[in-house]
Parts: C-alpha cells; sequence; structure tokens
C-alpha cells in the first residue's frame, strides 16, 4: 500500500497535511484524511484532530474539480 503525504497549508500556529492510499477492496476506493494541527507558542504540535473519508476514484475527482472550479 503506497500512502501520499502532503502538506497543505502551514504557519506559526496552524498546519494541515493530507494523506490517502488506496484500499484493497473494492479497487477503486480510496482512503483520505484530513490532519489539521494546531501549535503552541513553542511551534509544537498541542491539538491534532484528523478526520477520514473513504471516497471512490470519481468521487475524488468531483471533490478535486470542486475545490479549483468556481
Amino acid at each position: 500500500m503506497k500512502t501520499k503525504e502532503f502538506t497543505v497549508k502551514e504557519n506559526d500556529g496552524f498546519k494541515l497535511r493530507v494523506k490517502s492510499w488506496k484500499c484493497i477492496y473494492p479497487s477503486d476506493l480510496n482512503a483520505i484524511e484530513f490532519i489539521q494541527e494546531s501549535k503552541n507558542k513553542k511551534g509544537e504540535i498541542d491539538l491534532s484532530s484528523t478526520y477520514q473519508f473513504f471516497m471512490t476514484d470519481e468521487e475524488l475527482k468531483t471533490l478535486a474539480q470542486g475545490i479549483v472550479n468556481e
């Protein structure tokens, strides 16, 4: 299983990461996690929330198109 991970946004008090990977079955299903992290004044993560979704390839395309298109 190959996991993709990237940081969407990061500043002094906040970080948003995305992790995704293909599910074994069904083959067109993907797991995607949005990880929101709040940082304290020292820059350390002090609060983290993870939102996990399971989406088909087509649903992910719809999500991506909806984000970038008006």
